[in-house]
């Protein structure tokens, strides 16, 4: 997974601190797809179809380059990609934006580096003037982990809606007030 090593965004870089030595968040480069790729397909958590989708945001991302609309960040280890997120202002708001996709690598998870994902991208939400984030997730057992992972970084419950992805699968919306 070449590609990582290299330039930093001006917002910050994650200090290596113990189990992240050496971690940089960036913008994303094209480089980075395929090691993205690899790290949605070894989560197990996502479907073929989500996959997909979340590289078309990707591949979006890549070619319109970093500001058009979403902002996605890549964390690595050396020129190993280990995570990413990718956020954009909601439409039709002023200071509202979304966290679409953060996801780590099973080989990263447990060591803070979601964490320091969702804070760099909060201090990149609050530099562009956002004041609040939302969450949208599956509210499946098996994405619980995620659910509390948000609501441990602040997130409040914002609603449900049962069967909203398909029988059994809630729509569950969490957000934060930056």
């Amino acid at each position: 997974m070449p590609g990582c090593a290299g330039s930093r965004l001006d917002v910050g870089t994650v200090r290596p601190q113990p189990g992240r030595v050496g971690m940089t968040i960036r913008e994303i480069r094209a480089a980075d797809r395929a090691g993205i790729e690899d790290m949605l397909v070894a989560c197990h958590a996502f479907s073929d179809e989500e996959v997909h989708v979340a590289l078309e945001i990707v591949d979006e991302s890549i070619a319109t380059g970093p500001g058009r609309y979403y902002h996605t960040f890549v964390g690595c280890e050396g020129d190993n990609v280990i995570g990413y997120v990718c956020a954009a202002p909601t439409p039709l708001t002023r200071s509202t934006w979304h966290v679409y996709w953060l996801c780590v690598h099973p080989n990263g998870q447990r060591r803070g580096i979601a964490t320091a994902l969702q804070k760099y991208t909060e201090d990149f939400i609050r530099s562009q003037g956002g004041k609040r984030v939302v969450v949208e997730t599956s509210g499946r057992a098996d994405y619980s982990g995620t659910r509390t992972f948000y609501e441990s970084a602040g997130y409040l419950p914002a609603g449900r809606i049962p069967d909203y992805y398909k029988p059994g699968d809630d729509w569950v919306v969490l957000w934060k007030p930056l």
